[in-house]
Formats: structure tokens, C-alpha cells, sequence
């Protein structure tokens, strides 16, 4: 049998359910929660505020007005500018000297906001710091209207309305009609101020006009001082410039003709000093240039060779003759060699004028370059003095034409902005606000009410129905047992003898009929009944399912194998007696320790009060021989197993029995215990037929079950009458 958990999708049934079984708690969170925000709300103060629309348009005056927003286009910067003119203290102190606000009783007393608050503490704050500086710190005189300005800047609101150019003035005060006024009133004083602003305006404009125009008046005047002084150093020189030009590319010509000259005669003396070093003395003449004693001697030269060549053939390599001959070649050779060294040197000597004419050339072409840049740089002064004359020129004009417009103007009296809605009386407070407060704390409240639901639901660690047996442990829920009210006056082991018909005892019923329907043919079954921990029931359940078997007609035998802590002698109010440990000790007999129950022939075998090493006890030489026998006289024998992860006791029975039932007790066992003590148990594997959740609180288990199983459970409990 696998026992390892299986997720399942929780649907939205499964979710309603949850919050069904937690609605208390989620309604008394809510329920608190909008009590106290009704609560709140109903002690906070009223507050109201007024809004006044003013439209900022500097060209409703007409043209040549000075503007008090400046002289450039409008854009967001200019708007946002005039919001923080709206917002100075100089402003709101001329609206609280006009209005008389200093006799107001509620400007004496901070706005109740958060914001308020603080700024009122950092004023606390700061006047105990320079009350400690001491008599020797100096402080500025101190604005009698500074308390009431901050008062008054705390609640006037000035915002842009999106990206358009309207400003919306807000003012909230305790009274709708007061908040009105103040907030025309504001508005109209920028007007005001926007008046004043534009006639020192003008009066600055037309100051600054005439100093710039007498400024571009020196300035055009020496300009063009300075163009004359310059046409008269250079005329015009159109023609001088063109000659200059002709003459440039005549010596770049030139350049180029005597480089490629200097160049040739470079190579050609080059290869000459080389044919002198190599010895190669017959130089064609065209090298050396023209020269009749060198062409006579390679005539010269040449006949007396072929006369070399004939005696040679005729005498011999030593005849005398062919040695003069030799010696006269020789002389002819160093006349040659003579003659072409002078040669050379006439060469390198055409070398050097040549190289003198090109640096000539060069040099001139530097001066007539430098000549020409010169009358260049000339014609471009020239050009950006007439450029700079007649820059100054305009700009003179322009600052008369300014200044002529500036005098002239006669409408420099209306503002560059107007009022397109004035503030009224506001119907409804701005704060607080009972439906805004109430939906937030509806809201706030059951995200809070979630949030305890979720960590109850979390804290929720044990099993509330046979389903989560089934799906997170893969165990076949046999039953569950309800937990026995006080008011049934009999304890669980009397009931099932009492009422055969309760639920309890058909339960009880079920996980019997389960047990024999995997009976084995021929002899009896062994079934262990064993928990994860104390205390979950499985000695009770044992007693009562043995009882309701051998009420049944069953032959049953209930073994106590709990050697530590044997439980079913104290349940039968029986005495202290000899048990289990010393039938396996061989120290008594079973007959003469099994005991039986007189209202149902149940046969018991009660454990020991000897505990002196138990576990050696219950393997197959000792507990299993047991078995084996009560096995051929009984149809059932029910095991009362210790918890598994108490001792490994079941471990050991197990190895001997048939089945095992795992008790797990409603609520109350953790999920994670459970596992664990399955885990440590492989012996248990295809031996535990189920389990069953004990102790059962029937009337909270419907908040956990399914749709379809609580349709189920009420049916039941209408069926039994509870």
C-alpha cells in the first residue's frame, strides 16, 4: 500500500466551504472592523473644500503688451511656475491681511491631518532648539503673521490640471461658505498681483531697452569704423587675386617638372656610382652624356682587344707582344675609367642645380601662397565686419521698435490670466467621507479576515475527515467513531451492550463486518489494532469491538499486547493479575490466565504488571506460538497494540498477525505523525486493511466535509435522531 500523499485541486466548492466553517470569524472581524471606522469617522471634524478654475492665456492682451509670464511661448514650465506663485506666503499674507483672518478662531489651530501633525511637531522641535541655543544666539524678528500664513498655506491646494493650462485653487476649511470665499479671494489677489507685476514689468522693460539700445548703438558705430579702416588697408583686389592664382599653378607645374628632373638625374647617377663600384667601366655614352676623347678610347679600346684576340689565337697566352698589348689595354682602361670619373662628376654637379631650381620654386610658391592667404583672410574679416555691421544694425532697429512699442502701450493693465469658474459653497465634506471610509475598512477588513482564515486553516493539523485519510495517506477509512457526549451517561465500552442500535456501536459495527469479509478459510484472524501516539483510543476501540463481536456471536479473543502500560484490566474493573508476560515466560498457563467477559462471553487475555524487558517477548518463539494456537480455538483475535512511534513492540506483532487497523483520533493527531509512524513501519505493508478516525466531533466534522458527504452525515444524523 502506498502511503505517500496526493495532491488534489481544491475547487470552488471547496473554498465556499472553508469560509462557511470560518464565517464567525470573518464576521466578527468585519464587524469590528466597520465599528470602529464608523466610530472614527463619527468623532473626526468636517472639512470642505472650494475649488476656483483659473485659466492661464498670456495673448488675451493685445500684441506689443508686456507679459508678465515673460516674452517666450507658454509652456508647462511657465504653468507650473505660476502654481508655485499661487502657493507663496507672500500671497497667502496679503489674502489673511485683506480678509481679517487674523481674527478667525480656526486659523489658530493646525488642519487635523497627518500632515498637519507634522509639521506642527517639527515646529515644536525646532523652536526647543533655538530656545536652548541660549541668550547668546541672535534670532531674526519673529512675523506676527507667520503662525496664521502657515495656517492658511496648510489648507490652500494650487494644482495643474493635467497637462492644459488651468490652475485649480483649493481652499478646505470647517465651513463650505468660508472655504468659497478664500478661495476666490486667492485667485483674484494673483490677478491683482499680476497687474502690479506687469507695470513694473513694463517700467524694467523699457529701462533695459534704452540701455541696450544705446549699447548696440556704440557698438554698430564702432563696427563699422573698424569695416572702413579695413577697405581702405585692402581695395579690392579681385584681379590680384586671380594673377596670384594663374601664377600658383604655373609653379606647381614647374615643381612638379623640376622634382621629376631631380628625381631622374638621382637614378641615373645612382646606377653610374654603381658601375664605377662594380668596375663596369663601359658605360653607354647617353649615361655619361656626350664626350668625343671617351668615345675614341672605346674605339680605341675596342680594336686593341680584337687584336688581343688574333695574337692570342696565333702566339699563345705568353708571347711578348700579347703581354704590350695587354699593358696598352690596361692604360686605355684607366684613361677610361679618368674620363668617366670627370663625366660623373659633371653629372652630380647638374644634380645640384637642379636641386637649387626646385627649392627656388618651392620657396616661391610659399610666398605667393602666403601672399594669397594673406588676401584671403583679408576678404573674410572683411566679410564677417559686414556681417557683425549689419547684425548691428537690425539689433539697433529691433531695440527701437521695442522700446517705441513699450512706450506706446496703453492696455498693460490686464492680467495674463482670468477666473473661468469661481469657487461655491461645496455640498458634501471632503473629509471625511463615510462611504469611501466604510467600503476601505469593508475591504481592509476582509483581506484581514482572509488572512485569519488562511492561518487557521494552516493551524489545522490534524484530520477532519475519513476523505483526507484517504487522499493524503491512501489508507480505506473503515469508520468514524463519534466522540460520546457527557449527556449519554455511559462510558463507550457499556454503550455498545446498552444501545446496539446507536451510531456508535454501528460503527463499530462497520469496521467488524470489514474485518470478517477478509477473513481467512478455516481458522481464525489476527487483527492488530495500534496508533501513532497515546491517547488516541485504540484500548477503548479494542474492548468495544471485541465486546460487539462476541455479542455478535463471534468467538473472540482480545489480547492486551501493551506489556508497558496495559490498560484493559483497569477498563473491565478487573484485579491486578497475571497476564500476557508470564504466559510467554511459561510461568502460567493460558487457561489459567485468560479471563471472561460475563456479559458478552468475550475471552481476554490481560497484559502483565512485569515489564522487565517485554520486547524479546513478542517475536514468533513467544507471541507468535501464541498466535498460532488461539488461532485453531477463536474466529477473531483482536491485538491491543502500543502506539508505533512509542515503541517498536508493533513491529514485532505485526510480523505474527493477519491485519492491523491504524486509530487515528479526530482533530487531534498530527497529519505529519501519522506519515512518519507508517513510515518507520514497513512490516505494516499489505497487512493494514484501513483505519479509523476515533473520537469524532460530528456536529464541527459537516464544516469540513465535502458538498456531497455533509448531505450525506445529515441524512445520517436524522436517521439516528441526533
Amino acid at each position: 500500500m502506498s502511503r505517500s500523499s496526493t495532491s488534489r485541486e481544491i475547487g470552488l466548492l471547496d473554498l465556499l466551504a472553508v469560509l462557511w466553517r470560518r464565517k464567525g470569524l470573518v464576521a466578527v472581524i468585519v464587524i469590528v472592523g466597520c465599528g470602529l471606522t464608523t466610530s472614527v469617522v463619527g468623532l473626526l471634524p468636517k472639512i470642505y473644500e472650494a475649488r476656483a478654475l483659473l485659466l492661464i492665456d498670456p495673448e488675451r492682451g493685445r500684441a506689443g503688451e508686456p507679459s508678465a509670464l515673460g516674452l517666450g511661448a507658454l509652456d508647462g514650465a511657465m504653468v507650473d511656475s505660476q502654481v508655485q506663485i499661487l502657493l507663496s506666503r507672500s500671497l497667502a499674507r496679503e489674502v489673511v491681511v485683506n480678509l481679517g483672518l487674523a481674527n478667525d478662531p480656526e486659523f489658530h489651530r493646525p488642519l487635523p491631518s497627518p500632515r498637519t501633525l507634522l509639521v506642527e511637531l517639527g515646529r515644536r522641535l525646532a523652536g526647543a532648539a533655538a530656545a536652548d541655543a541660549g541668550p547668546g544666539s541672535e534670532s531674526p524678528e519673529e512675523d506676527p503673521t507667520a503662525p496664521l500664513v502657515d495656517r492658511f498655506s496648510e489648507r490652500l491646494l494650487v494644482s495643474r490640471e493635467g497637462r492644459t493650462y488651468v490652475i485649480a485653487v483649493r481652499f478646505r476649511a470647517g465651513d463650505p461658505e468660508k472655504a468659497a470665499r478664500i478661495a476666490n479671494a486667492v485667485a483674484e489677489h494673483y490677478l491683482l498681483g499680476q497687474l502690479a507685476s506687469k507695470a513694473e514689468a513694463a517700467q524694467r522693460s523699457a529701462g533695459w531697452l534704452a540701455e541696450r539700445l544705446e549699447a548696440a548703438k556704440t557698438q554698430y558705430e564702432a563696427d563699422l569704423a573698424a569695416l572702413e579702416a579695413l577697405r581702405a588697408r585692402f581695395p579690392d583686389s579681385r584681379d590680384a587675386r586671380a594673377r596670384e592664382a594663374e601664377r600658383l599653378r604655373e609653379l606647381e607645374r614647374e615643381l612638379v617638372q623640376a622634382s621629376i628632373d631631380r628625381a631622374a638625374k638621382e637614378a641615373r647617377i645612382g646606377r653610374l656610382k654603381e658601375l664605377v663600384r662594380r668596375g663596369e667601366f663601359a658605360a653607354p655614352g647617353e649615361e655619361l652624356g656626350s664626350s668625343t676623347l671617351l668615345q675614341n678610347l672605346d674605339a680605341l679600346k675596342a680594336q686593341t682587344l680584337r687584336r688581343e684576340a688574333e695574337l692570342k689565337g696565333q702566339y699563345g697566352e705568353r708571347h711578348p707582344r700579347l703581354l704590350d698589348i695587354r699593358r696598352e689595354v690596361s692604360e686605355l682602361e684607366a684613361r677610361i675609367g679618368a674620363e668617366q670619373a670627370r663625366l660623373l662628376r659633371e653629372q652630380e654637379t647638374s644634380l645640384q642645380v637642379a636641386r637649387a631650381r626646385e627649392q627656388t620654386i618651392a620657396r616661391e610658391i610659399e610666398r605667393v601662397r602666403a601672399r594669397s592667404s594673406e588676401r584671403d583672410r583679408a576678404a573674410e574679416e572683411l566679410q564677417a565686419l559686414e556681417q557683425k555691421v549689419e547684425v548691428g544694425r537690425r539689433l539697433y532697429d529691433t531695440y527701437l521698435a521695442q522700446l517705441e512699442r513699450v512706450a506706446q502701450g496703453e492696455a498693460t493693465q490686464r492680467p495674463d490670466a482670468r477666473i473661468i469658474s469661481e469657487a461655491v459653497a461645496p455640498p458634501s465634506p471632503l473629509f471625511p467621507r463615510p462611504k469611501l471610509a466604510l467600503s476601505i475598512s469593508l475591504a481592509v477588513s476582509l483581506v484581514v479576515a482572509l488572512v485569519a482564515v488562511y492561518v487557521a486553516e494552516a493551524a489545522e493539523k490534524g484530520f477532519r475527515t475519513t476523505d483526507q485519510l484517504e487522499e493524503e495517506l491512501r489508507l480505506v477509512p473503515l469508520a468514524s467513531l463519534p466522540e460520546l457526549s457527557a449527556r449519554a451517561g455511559l462510558s463507550p465500552e457499556a454503550l455498545v451492550l446498552e444501545r446496539p442500535n446507536a451510531r456508535f456501536t454501528e460503527a463499530l459495527r462497520c469496521i467488524l463486518t470489514g474485518l470478517l469479509a477478509r477473513g481467512t478459510s478455516g481458522r481464525g484472524m489476527v487483527v492488530l489494532l495500534t496508533s501513532s501516539l497515546p491517547g488516541e483510543g485504540k484500548t477503548t476501540l479494542a474492548l468495544c469491538l471485541a465486546r460487539l463481536a462476541a455479542r455478535e456471536g463471534v468467538r473472540t479473543l482480545l489480547i492486551d499486547a501493551d506489556l508497558r502500560r496495559p490498560r484493559l484490566g483497569e477498563l473491565l474493573d478487573q484485579e491486578p493479575r497475571a497476564g500476557l508476560a508470564e504466559v510467554l515466560r511459561g510461568e502460567q498457563s493460558l487457561e489459567t490466565v485468560l479471563a471472561v467477559d460475563r456479559p458478552t462471553g468475550l475471552v481476554v487475555l490481560p497484559g502483565s504488571r512485569r515489564l522487565e524487558q517485554p520486547t524479546r517477548l513478542l517475536g514468533p518463539a513467544g507471541l507468535g506460538r501464541l498466535l498460532a494456537a488461539a488461532r485453531e480455538r477463536f474466529e477473531l483475535v483482536l491485538v491491543d497494540a502500543p502506539p508505533l512511534l512509542a515503541v517498536a513492540d508493533p513491529r514485532l506483532i505485526a510480523a505474527a498477525v493477519d491485519r492491523a487497523v491504524l486509530v487515528v483520533r479526530w482533530g487531534a493527531t498530527a497529519r505529519g505523525l501519522v506519515a512518519e509512524a507508517l513510515a518507520r513501519a514497513p512490516e505494516l505493508e499489505g497487512k493494514l486493511v484501513g483505519a479509523v478516525l476515533n473520537r469524532v466531533d460530528l456536529r464541527r466534522e459537516a464544516r469540513w466535509a465535502r458538498s456531497g458527504n455533509r448531505r450525506t452525515r445529515l441524512a445520517l444524523a436524522a436517521y439516528y435522531g441526533e
